[in-house]
């Protein structure tokens, strides 16, 4: 793979602010939500990347999926002061205008991370179209030197002080689907779209290493052991995991078990989060009937898995449309539930929360995800701040948003210490 440097490159970028200061109480002490809507750009309609900073702050990746010719933006959230800052355009830091005709760098996909010296390091991902075109694929344009994608992005930004300190290539023609990062050997792991390769960024060095194709169904996620190993899996759900130590790749005899009537087939992990103490990974699949899983990588010398089944609701004797039951949102509030969104399309087709309980692994369904009369199309991610309030990323609407939820009683759970609360996107 190709490496180009823009050395010093250095951009400040001019902050937009939109100030949300709507009263989210509640008279009966329920769960409650707040949608923060991205108004400010009405055409952007996914938003793939949500994740805490160590100063506090909620960020965001803004993307388009379904207009042609937009960039990606970077923008923050401050829980304290109720505002959402637009820190920066993804075109303008590349150099790439959005409208240039080609396939524009309008996703930041799972690809948005947080280091503990307070940096962001973000990549970019394709399938936005081109301006004039309705749809655009990988596959019918790899050889069309006007049309194919000019290849994954990665940049590294200073939220600090708004500099941009790099850009680097990453992958021609192909995007990055997720990323993880290691926060001790500051090295980066990902996935590329839509070969499906493992690649390794080193940021020090400014390098990146091809460890090769692990399927052709994309996993959305990468997670991390407390060692710093990465893992994802291969198309029928066997884990793949990078041996940080090692430097290799290795295919493990651990499945993420599928429905009684699947033999594995697309059980890629779509979502997954840590424990609070680190030691177990619960995740979700991106499949066609979903399954909740929980993953003890420290157990044995691949780890031991457990089937949890539907993430809510009955079990399924047949297919099932993978977007009825879509579930994401994966995230431990402070007073240690397991909160994640998912469609009900059994019930009433809306996103809803459901908390469970790690220990019983008891389940409850908090109702759909609302504020008044503004849903979500599904939710893909979720994240924490330091108070206690849970975030989730909306797919699907445009404007694109997110919403706040304090849990029941408000957020008196207490405030975590300062740090790293999730390295992967």
């Amino acid at each position: 793979m190709h490496n180009k440097h823009s050395e010093g490159a250095v951009r400040l970028l001019p902050l937009t602010k939109w100030v949300n200061r709507e009263d989210i109480s509640s008279s009966d002490g329920k769960a409650r939500f707040k949608a923060i809507i991205f108004d400010k750009l009405p055409m952007h309609d996914t938003t793939w990347s949500i994740i805490t900073g160590t100063d506090g702050l909620i960020y965001i990746g803004i993307c388009g999926e379904m207009a042609g010719g937009l960039s990606a933006y970077i923008a923050s959230y401050d829980p304290a002061e109720d505002n959402l800052s637009c820190l920066l355009e993804v075109a303008e830091v590349l150099g790439i205008p959005a409208d240039n005709g080609t396939p524009s760098h309008g996703k930041v996909h799972y690809c948005l991370l947080p280091s503990e010296d307070g940096m962001l390091y973000a990549a970019t991902h394709c399938t936005c179209p081109p301006i004039g075109d309705f749809v655009w694929r990988p596959w019918h344009t790899w050889s069309d030197s006007n049309k194919r994608f000019s290849g994954s992005k990665i940049f590294g930004y200073n939220p600090g002080t708004g500099e941009v300190l790099f850009t680097d290539d990453l992958v021609p023609r192909q995007s990055t689907r997720c990323m993880a990062l290691n926060q001790e050997r500051q090295l980066i792991y990902g996935i590329t779209y839509p070969q499906d390769h493992f690649f390794v960024y080193d940021i020090a060095a400014r390098h990146v290493k091809d460890y090769g194709r692990i399927g052709s169904f994309n996993p959305q996620c990468i997670f991390l052991d407390r060692a710093g190993n990465g893992y994802t899996t291969n198309d029928y759900g066997f884990l793949v995991r990078f041996n940080v130590e090692a430097e290799r790749l290795e295919e493990l005899e651990v499945q993420i078990p599928p429905p009684s009537f699947r033999n594995g087939f697309h059980t890629v992990p779509y979502d997954a989060v840590a424990s609070p103490d680190g030691r177990v990974i619960y995740g979700v699949t991106w499949d066609f009937d979903v399954r909740l899983f929980r993953y003890f990588p420290e157990e044995g010398s691949q780890g031991r898995i457990e089937d949890l089944g539907k993430p809510y609701g009955p079990e399924r004797s047949t297919w099932w449309d993978i977007k009825d039951d879509h579930t994401g949102g994966l995230v431990f509030g402070l007073d240690g539930y397991l909160y994640l969104a998912m469609n009900l399309a059994g019930l009433d087709h809306k996103s809803h929360l459901i908390k469970i309980d790690p220990d019983s692994l008891s389940k409850e369904d908090l109702g759909p995800i609302h504020d008044e009369d503004i849903y979500p199309d599904h939710i893909c991610r979720a994240a924490r701040d330091y108070e206690g309030n849970l975030y989730f990323a909306d797919v699907g609407m445009r404007p694109t948003r997110m919403f706040k939820y304090t849990p029941a009683g408000g957020s008196q759970n207490g405030i975590c210490p300062r740090g790293i609360i999730r390295s992967w996107g």
